[in-house]
């Protein structure tokens, strides 16, 4: 099965990872396979695309990295297209995937970005849907309305291939929005939805660690060993204390933002028990009293060299846009896909 997207950042790997988990335990073989990668780094001196090491070292299908994505785009888009041979490409493709699948129940094959990307080479979701016999699982969030026109003219582009959706990060009254759709456009149109899968401020949210790299970030200090930090809000702090008060109050797991100057500020983050971790701008390194306060309360401090404004902007750039990684979030979507999909229906097909 190929898990497809309508758009970038719309959540084919936590799906594919939280799937291949529930699906291991009921002791299905799975593979994983995701034959063009654009995320490419280095890791242990190997190129390899983010995403698919990820999901691979989560699922954990003993298969090799270079199966698992054979096609990595190690230069710029233009210049892969002009070296490329497109027959060279699915030839490798084809021949990895075989190997990819061979002894296993279930092949997960996730697309490049969404699904149209590809197409110069060969390898847009039609051409890898085509090449290797897949029906498409469409991951859709719902952005905005006009996501019922996306799907539709993916539809009219991918034909009968496009088989099953999943709606996902629906909130509130949008949800009424979906069942609409069903029943007026995707079943009339041969589409089955399988589940719609509500918006989760834990999954949308940074690690503290994610954070740091995302900042070139300093510790300061820590917080709590072995404690797993997600912050789902961030505050800027450049307001006097009994004003940020009553917002340091409304939020649970959130990061402040401000001045390392600003001991006013970090004293009363700490002591309110929902800020979560300080970052502490423009290179300005607290007291030792709040030091010695956040490592007693074990809330990490981050110090970063950009100003406050800057450092939002970087926030916001990866806000939202984090990989699924850590036991707290996969266990939070496992928990979500177990709850709201359809996996007696997906099962059945699978087994087909």
């Amino acid at each position: 099965m190929l898990v497809s997207s309508l758009e970038e950042y719309s959540g084919k790997s936590a799906l594919i990872i939280a799937l291949g988990l529930i699906l291991q335990e009921k002791g299905f073989k799975i593979g994983y396979f995701k034959p063009f990668g654009v995320s490419i780094t280095r890791i242990d001196n190997q190129l390899v695309d983010e995403d698919a090491y990820n999901t691979a070292l989560v699922l954990d299908t003993g298969d090799s990295i270079d199966d698992i994505c054979p096609v990595k785009l190690d230069k710029p888009y233009m210049d892969f297209i002009r070296a490329a041979d497109p027959l060279e490409l699915t030839r490798k493709v084809i021949e990895s995937y075989k190997r990819i699948a061979a002894g296993k129940d279930v092949v997960f094959v996730e697309s490049a970005v969404e699904y149209k990307v590809g197409k110069a080479l060969g390898l847009c979701d039609l051409a890898v849907s085509s090449m290797l016999g897949l029906d498409i699982l469409m991951v859709a969030k719902y952005t905005n309305d006009y996501v019922l026109d996306k799907i539709l003219a993916a539809r009219e582009l991918l034909g009968e291939r496009f088989r099953f959706i999943i709606f996902n990060q629906l909130s509130g009254y949008k949800e009424g929005y979906v069942t609409f759709i069903n029943e007026r456009f995707l079943k009339r149109n041969g589409m089955e939805m399988l589940g719609t899968l509500p918006f989760s401020p834990l999954l949308a949210g940074l690690s503290v660690h994610e954070l740091v790299d995302a900042l070139h970030g300093e510790w300061l200090i820590k917080g709590k060993l072995g404690e797993e930090v997600i912050i789902e809000e961030f505050l800027i702090g450049a307001m006097s204390p009994p004003s940020a008060l009553k917002y340091f109050r409304r939020v649970r797991k959130a990061a402040l933002i401000t001045g390392g100057d600003r001991a006013d500020l970090q004293n009363l983050a700490l002591e309110t028990g929902t800020i979560k971790c300080l970052l502490l701008t423009g290179n300005l390194e607290p007291t030792g009293t709040i030091l010695g306060k956040a490592e007693e309360k074990g809330v990490p401090v981050i110090l970063v060299a950009d100003d406050t404004r800057t450092t939002l902007e970087k926030v916001d750039e990866v806000f939202g846009k984090a990989r699924i990684r850590g036991d707290v979030k996969i266990r939070k979507m496992k928990e979500l896909v177990e709850r709201f999909v359809d996996l007696k229906r997906l099962i059945e097909y699978l087994k087909g």
